[in-house]
């Protein structure tokens, strides 16, 4: 009986040792099978989320008027644009300005992107990026020269002369104030120069020295004749036509 005894205490022992030992095997089993699954879904995320993640392009453009600031380092501004790839990126880069084709714009703005929804007609995007060649193209938006439509007096009525001339294009012609003559070539006025209008005529009967040349909208009319304090010669043809 004592030998059964002993020999049944030592199987307990040895199977609650075993148990111990399964239980530990398969509590550790239990951790590095988590463990992968982990390692797994933190891999899967990190490749989903480098797929799904925008790609930046960087470029610059134009963010001010180049013709008003002296700097060039304050000309430019840096701009990012994004894409599913570098491709879509690159694609996606514009500059926009002015559309200085149109006469009188008063759109002024240059910076990074397409035009603004509120100024498509008024203003001029452009790709920073040439797909074709596979080159930079950033400050595409270059300055161009505004145009203004502009009148001077002729005959004593307003005219219009352009729809469409830079500043330095816009030129009216005159008599001088001093002028005392009444040479009604030269007192019909006209858009121009005085330079232009006798060489279009040289047989005017007048010569450069009783001519004025001015620079803005209608200015040998009334406006200009009243400021020098004389009676408006422009309107001497107009005078003698209607009112004699």
């Amino acid at each position: 009986e004592y030998g059964d005894s002993l020999n049944l205490s030592f199987a307990l022992i040895a199977a609650s040792i075993l148990g111990r030992k399964l239980v530990s095997y398969t509590f550790y089993s239990e951790i590095m099978l988590n463990y992968r699954v982990s390692t797994v879904l933190l891999v899967l995320y990190g490749v989903v989320t480098v797929l799904g993640a925008d790609v930046h392009h960087g470029y610059t453009c134009y963010g001010h008027d180049p013709s008003i600031i002296s700097d060039n380092s304050t000309k430019t501004i840096k701009c990012s644009s994004t894409g599913a790839n570098d491709t879509a990126a690159k694609n996606s880069a514009y500059c926009y300005g002015p559309n200085n084709s149109m006469p009188n714009n008063t759109f002024t703005e240059f910076g990074c992107g397409r035009c603004p929804d509120n100024a498509t007609d008024k203003c001029r995007d452009c790709a920073a990026w040439d797909s074709a060649n596979g080159t930079d193209a950033s400050d595409c938006n270059e300055y161009d020269q505004p145009l203004f439509s502009y009148s001077c007096y002729r005959g004593g009525v307003s005219v219009l002369c352009s729809n469409g001339s830079s500043l330095e294009n816009i030129h009216c012609w005159g008599p001088q104030p001093t002028y005392k003559l009444n040479n009604l070539n030269l007192t019909e006025c006209g858009c121009g120069t005085c330079q232009d209008a006798l060489a279009a005529n040289p047989d005017a009967g007048w010569n450069l020295t009783d001519c004025s040349t001015c620079n803005y909208n209608n200015c040998n009319g009334v406006a200009r004749a009243t400021m020098l304090g004389i009676v408006p010669a422009c309107l001497a043809l107009f005078t003698l036509l209607f009112l004699s």
